[in-house]
């Protein structure tokens, strides 16, 4: 009997051992999509797509000078299977040699990629990309040909498209485009010819490229900053200019760019220098992309909802050399003086790990969608509570004709699938001139079969004595729900707030279809559109996401006591 025993608590140990197992297994899975997304908001296009799949972003890289090779992008050359190794010998020397051949000739013939610094870095990068992509995947039968065949057949695999976009992935420098100076009735007037000075140690080189009007060689060896000057006449008095946009190609280093613009006054003083003014910029731009954007310095005028990402230039008094800035008709000389700055590696750390947080609020309203979504779900879990708490009162306190009738179709509804309710609803608000409107989004969803079903059950076990004690002491109707019923029911409540704001919050088909407006669109429309035909943000999508997982959060957080009595309540038979 006693072995019997033994044997039956060693099997329950056992089945324990193995459910906690289990359980944590399984809550594990559950955490992985999680994970993912805090990580992938962290992380770069290039390491959300990379294969093999990167778990964890990477730390920015230490860069001192540019242009620069990004080193192991692609993995070295390998034999392919179908080669032996005395002939791979003698085979690859050749088809290195061949690849970087035919990557010259194709750089060299476009304008964009001509003007680089060569080094041994950059064409080993070449070379492995080209292979990883192209040649690595070529058939077995052409293994097996003879070596003037194979040289054949990569020489033919080699295309322009490919070069391309290994180039663009492993080659890093910094462009500057088309100088564009915009007045205050947004009038555009691009200047055309831009000669960029350098300080020593910096060199500038053109381009015959119409997108890029200079390249800069710079190194931070021995100092933190470099700097390039300029000066253009622009056909805009300075106090009619709205804004300067440069176009720059970063070279991904998070390294920072300032603009200043300076003009000098009237008259020169004793030491040739102008009493004059400086616009300064109040942030720098981050070098933190490889592709061309533009960098917006407004000096006059309010900036837009949508322009946030433009930085905002504040207008300080200065001395000018008198030969930088001359007036120039109605117009004005503008000295412009370029800084790129290396901050310290903690602070490119953060700008790289924060750079979709910042992005998505620079691109999209994001901040008025989420205050749509706010008032949205904060509007509908009131209204939900409110009538849904009434109309479960009336069902389980109070007798009429057809309540069980009523309470039977109540019930019915709920297994209408919505899909069927969305076209006579919308023929609805369209009757009603609700489209476009908040009211259209809150107020048919105020009430819920559910939450009338959920009230009901939880007032019933309410006494009736109770209620009765409370109309002999002189309470009203409204009173007794609102002053003893509500206090009772405050768990259920808090657990249909959580539902409530939680459908209320993630809904994306009704408001798509009913808001036309961008300002009103709600976080779901809004994350939904960083990712479309044209653009495919994921970074900025996975960090949009996960910021809107807070209000969530905080409110479980905050009702989490009467959720879990909510959900709990009537399981304990006393």
């Amino acid at each position: 009997m006693n072995e019997k025993k033994k044997t039956r608590q060693v099997e329950i140990k056992i089945f324990r051992g193995v459910g906690y197992l289990l359980l944590v297994g399984a809550a594990f899975c559950t955490m992985i999509p999680m994970l993912w997304l805090i990580t992938s908001s962290f992380k770069t296009a290039n390491e959300i797509f990379a294969v093999p799949i990167e778990w964890l972003p990477n730390l920015p890289p230490r860069v001192a000078s540019s242009p620069y090779v990004v080193e192991d992008a692609y993995p070295d050359v390998e034999k392919p299977m179908a080669v032996g190794e005395a002939e791979w010998e003698t085979l690859q020397p050749q088809l290195t040699q061949i690849i970087w051949a035919e990557a010259q000739a194709h750089i060299a013939a476009n304008v964009k990629l001509a003007n680089y610094v060569p080094s041994e870095e950059l064409q080993a990068e070449i070379i492995e990309g080209l292979w990883q992509q192209l040649v690595a995947g070529l058939p077995d039968e052409i293994w097996n040909g003879t070596t003037d065949s194979v040289t054949v057949a990569v020489r033919d695999a080699i295309i322009p498209e490919a070069v391309d976009t290994i180039w663009g992935s492993v080659y890093r420098e910094v462009a500057v485009g088309t100088l564009q100076i915009e007045d205050l009735d947004f009038n555009r007037t691009p200047i055309e010819v831009v000669n960029w000075e350098a300080e020593t140690g910096t060199r500038i080189r053109t381009s015959d490229d119409l997108q890029t009007a200079a390249s800069l060689s710079y190194n931070f060896q021995d100092r933190s900053t470099v700097r390039m000057t300029t000066t253009v006449s622009s056909p805009i008095p300075i106090e009619r200019i709205r804004r300067i946009t440069l176009p720059v190609r970063g070279d991904a280093s998070y390294h920072r760019l300032s603009l200043t613009v300076s003009v000098s006054k009237s008259g020169t003083n004793a030491d040739r220098t102008n009493n004059g003014f400086t616009y300064q910029p109040t942030r720098s731009f981050v070098l933190g992309s490889a592709l061309w954007t533009d960098s917006v310095w407004r000096l006059h005028g309010i900036p837009g909802e949508l322009e946030s990402a433009h930085i905002t230039m504040q207008k300080v008094d200065t001395h000018i050399p008198a030969q930088s800035t001359v007036d120039v008709g109605n117009g004005s000389q503008l000295f412009l003086q370029l800084t790129i700055h290396q901050p310290a590696y903690l602070s490119i750390v953060w700008d790289k790990f924060t750079s979709n947080y910042r992005n998505l609020w620079k691109t999209v309203p994001y901040s008025r969608y989420f205050i749509n979504s706010v008032f949205i779900a904060t509007a509908s879990t009131l209204l939900t509570l409110f009538f849904c708490s009434l109309g479960g009162y009336a069902f389980a306190k109070y007798q009429f004709r057809g309540q069980k009738i009523l309470f039977g179709i109540l019930l019915a509804s709920m297994m209408v699938p919505f899909q069927v309710l969305l076209v006579p609803l919308f023929g609805l608000m369209y009757d009603i001139g609700w489209l476009n409107s908040y009211k259209a989004i809150i107020i048919p969803f105020s009430v819920g079969a559910f939450g009338v079903f959920l009230m009901r059950q939880f007032i019933v076990t309410i006494p009736s004595e109770l209620l009765d004690a409370a109309r002999i002491d002189g309470c009203s109707e409204f009173g007794i729900y609102y002053r003893v019923v509500l206090p009772i029911i405050k768990p259920a409540l808090g657990a249909l707030t959580i539902y409530s704001f939680l459908g209320s919050w993630n809904g994306y088909l009704w408001p798509l279809i009913i808001l036309r407006d961008e300002a009103k669109y709600t976080l779901p429309i809004g994350l939904a559109n960083l990712v479309g035909i044209y653009r495919q943000d994921y970074g900025m999508l996975m960090a949009g996401t996960l910021l809107s997982l807070m209000p969530i959060v905080i409110l479980f957080l905050a009702m989490q006591r009467e959720f879990v009595q909510g959900i709990t309540l009537g399981s304990v038979k006393e």
